[in-house]
């Protein structure tokens, strides 16, 4: 058999198994055999021919010569060929068959799963401080003509480098870009300076004792918050992005109420030296 690899692995993929290959290869260099001649012939064990010839036999790819001794022969290659291929060509079209019924039972029910609306999909739940600050500078980047903040201390992101640049092209479009701080950030000279950039952007800022939570509402439709988890620490917050109109409302509401009680900005840092330009 050196030399016929190829022929063997052929044979394999259209069916047979690495002995009926190998018995068959056997078969057609020659015009009959006898079980033990093929078996020496083909390297098949003994003890294992006459399953092959039953299998090839079956498959219709073995002709039985009765006599004295039986022998066996090969049909012709393209014959085999055929007949291997007319099996696959069989499990295929079932497999069609079977896969056309499928999608006929199965487009309906997508049909009806594309109207079905998870009653939370539009929560989406943060503990990562890494997402939160990419889902807060996502939301500002998407705000199209409002931004109102409420800004509690201790921050949980850091500075938004495009923060700026948002305040800016709000502003300039006629938005309404807001922010409440806590009075406390006036003893740090560094938040002052960033307020300071913020407003000269077009944020209109105010300062409260203290504001109830960390809130961030866009286009009167999204909604980040954070919340401290009353029974931990500070640094154990959960912070939640929904997506619900009616909930910004009244959350705009609420914000209203806190920002008539606020003091400007300007007004609570008059007495502080502006930073050196």
């Amino acid at each position: 058999m050196t030399g016929l690899t190829p022929l063997v692995d052929a044979l394999i993929g259209l069916g047979l198994t690495q002995y009926a290959a190998r018995a068959y290869l056997a078969l057609v260099t020659r015009e009959r055999y006898t079980a033990a001649e093929l078996a020496r012939a083909s390297g098949v064990p003994r003890q294992r021919i006459y399953d092959v010839l039953n299998s090839l036999s079956e498959r219709g790819l073995v002709r039985v010569r009765p006599g004295p001794v039986v022998r066996y022969a090969a049909v012709d290659p393209e014959a085999a060929v055929n007949r291997m291929m007319a099996v696959h060509r069989s499990a295929y079209e079932r497999r069609e068959r079977t896969g056309a019924e499928l999608v006929d039972q199965l487009t309906p029910l997508w049909t009806r799963g594309r109207a079905e609306d998870d009653p939370l999909d539009y929560v989406e739940v943060i503990r990562d401080r890494e997402l939160l600050a990419e889902r807060f500078a996502e939301l500002q980047a998407g705000a199209r003509h409002q931004l109102l903040t409420l800004a509690k201390l201790p921050y949980l992101v850091a500075e938004n480098p495009t923060g700026l640049e948002v305040a800016r092209r709000l502003s300039r479009a006629g938005g309404d870009v807001r922010c409440v701080y806590e009075h406390a950030m006036l003893d740090d000279p560094a938040k002052v300076a960033h307020v300071r950039g913020f407003v000269g952007a077009g944020e209109r800022a105010r300062l409260v004792p203290e504001v109830p939570m960390r809130l961030c509402i866009a286009d009167g439709a999204r909604v980040l918050m954070s919340m401290r988890d009353p029974r931990a620490d500070e640094a154990s917050s959960t912070s939640l992005l929904i997506e619900h109109p009616a909930l910004a409302q009244l959350l705009i509401q609420a914000y209203e109420t806190i920002w008539a009680g606020g003091v400007d900005f300007a007004t609570a840092t008059a007495g502080a030296a502006a930073p050196a330009g």
